[in-house]
């Protein structure tokens, strides 16, 4: 019976996202173009998870070199409303935790501006206003921004869910029909093993090339992890061996394995995507923290998960602890790195 439901419910959400396409297609509802500045989607079928904010820190570097970018997020659980430009008084609560992370990246850099809007159409319009020399905005998870046509369109999917075997939400992760993929010009297969085998990946590729009328460039990336760094005044030389993973990210699971690879003993509390840590949930990580019975131990979070931690005051009692932060970014199996820039850098001049 649950399944049954399941299926209704599935069928239902299929309908309306098949008739917000037509609506689109039609053209009955508009579609905005924008000649300038150049715009670049970022986004999944899927909902969360797909490595969205390590691409765009890469793409941010990667254009900043030669034009002057924006970031536009819709700023997901933040505590405003409406367009903001991100500036010294935000906090992810104010911001939302990926656009407050971008901005700690760029904040010294003057040739990029992080802002947030509901509405992306307005939030395009209003960054020109602030800034009228912006040469290229980012659409932060934007796939089904159904109003925009960009100038590229860069869909992610990970390796271990792939699109092409995922189903349509509640059963599955799909926001809409994996023939959705066909608007990508671009497919980022993503968080993929580094010792992945060209004969593994000639497969996913022949799995979604089928959703394109033509050749499409497929790159696959894996996640690269640098030294963590300490949280506080504190100062650490390593990591220590025994560890409480604390995460609110889609999925967690990829850290985790990473840090047994490299020998660390996990216990783990997990809390949902975007999860706004409460002063409870902080008391509840000091006393498993404190209940872990060896003496080299540490706490170890993500960046997303740290700059919700330091939005709040109550992260002065966990900053009496040790507790870390892994940054990430994303690499390029192959050497296909300067293939996927070329494709880049074309799409802005």
């Amino acid at each position: 019976m649950f399944s049954l439901w399941l299926q209704i419910v599935r069928w239902g959400y299929g309908r309306m996202v098949a008739l917000r396409h037509f609506l689109y297609n039609k053209k009955i509802k508009k579609t905005f173009f924008y000649k300038k500045p150049k715009v670049i989607s970022i986004g999944n079928l899927s909902v969360g998870g797909t490595g969205k904010t390590p691409l765009t820190i890469y793409l941010v570097k990667l254009l900043a070199k030669y034009q002057i970018v924006a970031v536009l997020s819709r700023g997901y659980k933040r505590k405003s409303v409406g367009f903001k430009v991100i500036n010294g008084l935000d906090s992810a609560l104010t911001a939302g935790d990926e656009p407050y992370l971008l901005y700690t990246y760029f904040v010294e850099n003057p040739n990029v501006v992080i802002a947030v809007c509901e509405n992306r159409t307005k939030g395009i319009d209003k960054i020109m206003e602030y800034k009228p020399d912006i040469e290229v905005i980012l659409l932060d998870d934007a796939f089904q921004q159904l109003c925009l046509m960009p100038h590229l369109n860069i869909l992610l999917t990970t390796f271990h869910q792939p699109f092409f075997r995922d189903h349509l939400l509640p059963l599955g992760g799909l926001r809409e029909p994996r023939k959705g993929a066909s608007r990508a010009d671009i497919v980022l297969v993503t968080k993929s093993p580094q010792n992945l085998s060209p004969l593994k990946m000639e497969a996913i590729k022949a799995s979604i090339q089928p959703y394109y009328t033509k050749a499409i460039p497929i790159f696959f990336t894996y996640i690269i992890y640098h030294n963590p760094i300490m949280i506080g005044d504190q100062k650490a030389d390593r990591l220590p061996i025994v560890l409480l993973l604390v995460t609110g990210i889609a999925t967690p699971l990829p850290l985790r394995n990473y840090l047994e690879t490299n020998g660390h003993k996990i216990t783990q509390l997990i809390f949902p995507d975007h999860h706004w840590f409460t002063y409870a949930d902080i008391l509840k990580i000091i006393s498993v923290f404190n209940g872990l019975s060896h003496t080299d131990k540490a706490i170890v979070t993500t960046e997303k998960d740290y700059v919700r931690f330091i939005a709040h005051d109550w992260i002065k009692p966990l900053a009496q602890l040790p507790i870390f932060y892994i940054p990430i970014e994303i690499g390029f199996m192959q050497e296909t790195e300067q293939i996927f820039e070329k494709i880049i850098i074309k799409t802005i001049v």
